[in-house]
This record gives structure tokens, sequence and C-alpha cells, in this order.
């Protein structure tokens, strides 16, 4: 891990105080016991039972599943109680299987001071084989409760296997997740199906469980400690919906098709020592990448002041998500915060499919010591972010550029390693009329200014600086390998001060060692360095981490021996990534088509110009630069527009059209689907009737058509047209019960 591996010791962060206001909330947040220990069970004024005086569980003889407590019934049916004593309910070990459909199976409704000993027992709401997208109810439901723990057992087959509402100091230990709800991916190896998004800002109304489900929900409640869980083969895993004080640590929830763990107006949390690895969809391999929205660590709609500590979020659709939320963003809430003042500190959120830490529309949020190599977009995106130290940090081999910070102010990059990236720092202000002059404009600054480049060094990037219309930036001992050239300027000149001339401004980005950065500047100013740096870099200097942080489970992948390769280690199936490290063999990629898989087609690319041969309004002119094709082949069923590199390399990325025949064969009389994914438009005809058509620009979509045939061979025939940008095709005709 290089240089986030050190020890705190021989940390620039290493220090006694903790920076502004955060001293009193870490503080705070550690005060009471933590670091795998548990509270001591408070008992009740009635144990379980009958009311009696509480005896020893060995005295205890198991009961018909219903125990009383307080007057009130608690229903274990049909799980058989094996012993009660001293708060504490244990089980028979069994395998049950009980759906949720109308209620939990279990419901604690104002309890407190108990305990659930699951040990033993696997509790399933479907078989395990199943669908996960036919898991319903929920299986173990806690509203309204105080000091209640459940420890121990399996649950799986659920929407949401426990749920928690309205309650305090509850806690989760040592549970086992397998098997809960997951949406059905409809993204295939060769396209992706933009129905696939998930939605994250929508959650006001519960939408999170509602449209996705968890293994753990928890809703308005504080003090809640989930610790030394596991879960796989599931879509989310940890939610956290308006809740405070939560102590998360020593879990594992990797291997899904959404989120590790998320939070929702969540504030005041500890996240750590966890691991949330390959939480991913919307992946291909040198295909497409999009992470559809999933990823490792979710931070949504004003959660502020969470520490995020020492978790490994690795090859997930973004290591670590954060955003505002809409109340600040879109409808300009005037009392509406982001998601501000949170620490990231030491994670592992290497291999990215989108960004190894998203941070965008907040303000003061502090990413310190992290790795944030080999994603595929951005190391960090820093969109419309604020007063955002970045300290530390170990940014490698990104496709993209290490750090952008889009119409940011105020923003702190020190002491980062940034290293064989497409670009080392981005910066920039441009007209974004839906932020800029909407409803965030109004209330939040939105100018790109006043950003601190100090003691960073810059390796083997293609560019080690691109900097546009961006005012007051100070640069200082920087280390640029191996120094090329200096950057290119364009409109650049002193903050303040255009008595300066150019070349005494160009010369205040120099490392101290004569260096120069390569790259681009333009429309821009920078200040001069004052000799002091500022007052907030010096105190996140001294930041320590408490003592106390929770979890001891090691999290880098290496140590842990179950290190993998990069990107290409991610295999999405239909149900998300593939657990290579359950041993699991590597999944068998189908072929697309169905009963199109092994056929050939005719067909013709050829070239229209935009305008005078549009399809969309010159139909007629577009048919007839067919007549001149810029190549014909033979080629296998298409999972693109071009079928080959070879005719790719030919026809080009932009205005092209293509006309395509064949014919297959079906061996009875029924009826069958057909699925066309376009990007741009396309008609499709079975036996010369079209069956289906999007003749439009239009991004990837995936459209179907029913249709009947009778056994024998069947002629086919394609038309398409390719725009500009993204392109996609896709054909596949499939028996009804096969066509989904």
């Amino acid at each position: 891990m290089g240089e986030t591996q050190r020890n705190l010791s021989a940390s620039p962060l290493r220090a006694a105080a903790f920076p502004f206001a955060l001293c009193a909330l870490v503080t705070g947040l550690f005060s009471a016991s933590c670091g795998g220990e548990r509270r001591p069970v408070r008992p009740s004024a009635q144990e379980i039972g009958d009311g009696g005086d509480s005896t020893d569980e060995s005295e205890s003889p198991p009961n018909d599943g219903q125990s009383r407590r307080g007057g009130v019934d608690i229903d274990f049916s049909p799980l058989r109680v094996r012993s009660r004593a001293r708060g504490v309910v244990r089980f028979e070990p069994e395998r049950v299987r009980r759906e949720a459909t109308s209620k939990p199976v279990i419901t604690l409704e104002g309890e407190s001071g108990l305990v659930l000993d699951l040990e033993g027992l696997e509790l399933r709401g479907q078989h395990e084989g199943a669908d996960l997208d036919a898991a319903t109810g929920v299986g173990i439901l806690i509203r309204g409760c105080d000091d209640i723990e459940i420890r121990g057992g399996l649950i799986g087959g659920y929407k949401v296997c426990i749920a928690v509402e309205d309650s305090k100091n509850v806690r989760l230990n040592g549970i086992v997740f397998d098997g809960w709800y997951g949406q059905r991916l409809r993204s295939s190896t060769f396209v992706e199906d933009l129905s696939d998004w998930l939605r994250p800002r929508e959650n006001d109304n519960g939408e999170w469980v509602s449209r996705y489900g968890g293994a753990i929900s928890a809703l308005r409640s504080e003090s809640l400690v989930i610790a030394g869980c596991r879960g796989r083969r599931g879509q989310n895993g940890i939610l956290l919906s308006r809740c405070d004080h939560a102590k998360v640590y020593d879990n594992d929830f990797s291997f899904l098709s959404g989120w590790g763990i998320g939070l929702f107006r969540a504030s005041d949390n500890v996240v750590s020592h966890n691991i949330f690895d390959y939480c991913v969809r919307g992946y291909s391999h040198d295909v497409y990448w999009r992470g559809q929205d999933s990823c490792g660590i979710l931070l949504f709609e004003q959660s502020n002041r969470n520490l995020i500590a020492r978790n490994s979020a690795t090859h997930s659709g973004n290591g670590v998500y954060l955003y505002a939320g809409d109340d600040l963003v879109l409808r300009g809430v005037p009392s509406a915060t982001g998601s501000d003042h949170n620490i990231i500190w030491r994670n592992d959120l290497r291999y990215a499919v989108a960004n190894g830490l998203e941070a965008t529309f907040s303000r003061g949020n502090a990413v310190l010591e992290n790795d944030l190599s080999g994603a595929h977009q951005h190391g960090l995106w820093g969109g419309y972010s604020s007063d955002m130290v970045v300290i530390g940090n170990v940014v490698r081999g990104v496709l993209g550029p290490a750090i952008s910070i889009e119409h940011g102010q105020g923003c702190i990059l020190a002491e980062n390693v940034l290293a064989e990236c497409e670009v080392g720092v981005e910066a920039w202000w441009d007209r974004d009329p839906e932020f800029v002059d909407g409803a965030f404009g109004r209330l939040r600054d939105t100018d790109s200014r006043g950003h601190w480049i100090v003691q960073n060094r810059f390796e083997n990037n293609v560019l080690d600086l691109v900097v546009r219309q961006t005012l007051g930036l100070v640069f200082h001992g920087n280390k640029y390998v191996p120094g090329r050239t200096e950057a290119y300027f364009e409109s650049v000149g002193a903050e303040n001060d255009v008595t300066l001339d150019a070349r005494t401004v160009q010369r205040w980005l120099d490392g101290l060692d004569g260096a120069f950065p390569s790259g681009n500047l333009s429309t821009s100013t920078i200040s001069a360095w004052t000799g002091r740096p500022p007052a907030k870099l010096t105190d996140w200097r001294s930041w320590q981490v408490p003592e106390n942080l929770p979890g001891n489970k090691e999290v880098r992948a290496e140590k842990r021996d179950e290190a993998s390769s990069g990107l290409e280690s991610i295999v999405i199936g239909e149900w998300g990534p593939w657990d290579f490290r359950s041993g699991l063999a590597r999944p068998i990629v189908p072929r697309s088509g169905g009963l199109l898989e092994e056929v050939m087609w005719d067909a013709t690319w050829f070239r229209w110009e935009n305008g005078t041969s549009d399809p969309r309004t010159a139909e007629s002119v577009w048919r007839s630069r067919a007549t001149a094709p810029i190549i014909r082949r033979r080629t296998e069923n298409f999972i693109n527009p071009w079928g080959t590199e070879e005719v790719r390399r030919k026809v080009g990325n932009d205005f092209f059209g293509l006309f395509a025949s064949t014919t297959f064969v079906t061996d009875e009389d029924g009826d069958f689907i057909a699925h066309v994914t376009s990007d741009d438009g396309v008609r499709l005809f079975v036996d010369e009737e079209l069956v289906l058509e999007r003749w439009s620009l239009h991004a990837s979509q995936r459209d179907s058509a029913r249709i009947a045939l009778e056994a024998g061979e069947h002629t086919l025939r394609l038309e398409y047209f390719q725009v500009q940008g993204a392109a996609a095709l896709v054909v596949e005709i499939s028996p009804v019960e096969q066509g989904r």
C-alpha cells in the first residue's frame, strides 16, 4: 500500500489534537464502550417466562414457542425455544423455513433488556436456491425497543432479514446473512441495460427498502451496534436511514449487487474495519464500465460527521459514494446541508468501476491516507466540493484523472502520490446551467477557486495538471517525476496583481527540485506561496485516530490472503458479481442470441451524412447510400453494431448504417420473444413483418416484442443506424419461457 500503510507514528497526520469541532464529536462517538465489547444486558422486572423469579437457564424447560414477558406474548413460533433465563432466549439448533408475506417471523415491540441467541439456527423465508427477486417480507422486526441483542445464527430469503425501527441500543452480533432480496440484472456481457441503474437519491419514503431490500435495515434508531456479521448473495448489506451514533465494525458484506452499507440522513456514526468488496453491477470488462450507482460505502442526503475508517471497498461501482442530497442540490432548501464534515481515513478503495471516492456538493470532508488506485474514471471526484482536505492518499493507475474538482472552493491537496494516471489534478469551472443557475447555485458558491496543491508527488502521469477558469491556486513543494517540459499556459496571471509578468507566475508551479509539471492551464490565476500553510492543513496534520476505534478485522486483501487482480476479476452474472472467494467456478459467459446464437448474418455497412441523408428525416436518401457500401461481410450474431474489429476500423464509430439478414429455425409452433438492445435506431422484421422498431437517437435501450411462429425456417431482417457517441446492437429470439 506504500504511503497509506505508514504507521501513525510516522504519519504526517500524527498528533494529539482533533481539528475544529471534530474533537468533541469523535470523543462523543467513542465515549461508550466499543472495540468488540458488549454492554451487559439489564435484567427486566419480569424475566421471559411466566413472570416468576428469574431462574438458571438449566432449570428452564423448552416451551411451545410462546414466551411471556410483562404480560405481553412474544410469538417465537415456528421456532422452538430451548431455554430462557436472565433475559436470554436460546433456540433449538435447526433449519426452519418460514415465509413472512403478511408479518415478520419474529416481532419485538416495546421490549427492553432482551437477548435472542440464534446460535445453530438457520431461518429462511424461501428455499436456498430460489430466485433472489422472489424474496419477500421481514424475518425479524425490532420496533420501539431499547437494549436488545440478536447474536449468531443464519438468516436469509427475505426482502429484509432484520429490520430495526425507532429503537435504541440494539446490537446485532455475529449473524450470517445468505440469499436475501436482489434484483435480476438485465445487462448482459455485451451491452448495458439502463433499467439496472439504482436510484439512491430517493429514500425519504422508504424507497431503499421497498425497491431493493437489505440484509439489515435500520430506521430512526440510535446507538446501534452491528459487529461481526457476514452477508453473501443479496443486493444491499446494511441500510441506516435517519440513524445516529451507530458503530458498525468487523463485518463482511461483499460480492453484492448494490451497496455494502448505505447511510441516508445518518450522522455521527462510526464505520470501521469492515469489508465491502465487490459491491458492483454495470460492468463488463473491456466492453462497458458504469457501476450503475453501486458502491461499497454510500453516504447520502445530509449524512454528516461520520467516521469511515480502515474499511475495504475494492472492486465496487464506487468505493465510497458521498452526495449532499436533493434538498440542497435540486430543491434548494435554505436550511439544508450537504453530507458534510465526514472523515474518510485509511480505506482501501482500489479498482472502482467508476470512482474510488466520489464526494460532491458538500463541505469540510477529510479524505486521509486512502488507497484510490486502479479506478476506471477518477481516483477522487469532488464536483462542487468546498473546504475538502485530501492528504496522504495514493492514487495510481487510474484511466482518468487522479483527482478532479469541478466548481470547488478552498480544497487542500497535500502529500498525495498521484502516479501513472491520465491526469494528476484537474480543476475547472464551466457553464453548467443545471447547477450554476439552478437551485444549488442560488444557495452556494459555484466558482472554481482557492485550492492549495502542496507537497504532492506527481509521477509518470500523461498530464500532471489540467486547470481551466480557476482562480487563486497555490502551488508549493510538489515533486514532478520525471519532470517534463513545463505546462502550456494561456491567459494565466497572478491573483490580484496584474503587473507580474507571465513568466514569473509560471515559475510558481515549479517543484523545489526545479522540475516542471506537464499539462495545461488556461484562463486562471495563481497566488504566490507566502511561506505558511493554511491553518486547516496544519490542523488536519495534527489529527489522530481515536485509540478505541472499534474493530480489528484486517481489511487489506493481501494480508488476508485474498488478494485478487484488477478490474478484470469482476464478472457480473444474473444476480450480481461472481464470488470467487467462495471457491465457486468462474461463470461460463453465455453467448447472446437465444435461437440466433449460431446464425450468420449477411451484412452491409454504409456511410451517411448528418442532415442530407439522415435516416430520421431523409430515409430514402439514407437507403440509397447502401448501394455504395463501406464493407460487406458474413458475420456472427450481433453483440455490437460491427461484429468484428476489422469492420469497426473500416466503418468507424459515427454516422453509419447497417442492413443485415439471416434465417433461423424453430422446432415447434409457439410464442417467442424478440429482444433488441439498440443505440441508436433499429427495426427488426420477421418473415418481412415489422415486429420491433425504435427509429430514433437514444441511449442504450432494450425493447421486446412477442411473436407467434410456426415450426420451420424463418427470415430475419435488420435495419440500424448510428449517429454519434455510444453504440449498441444486440439481437435475441427465445421461447417465451426462456425470454425474460
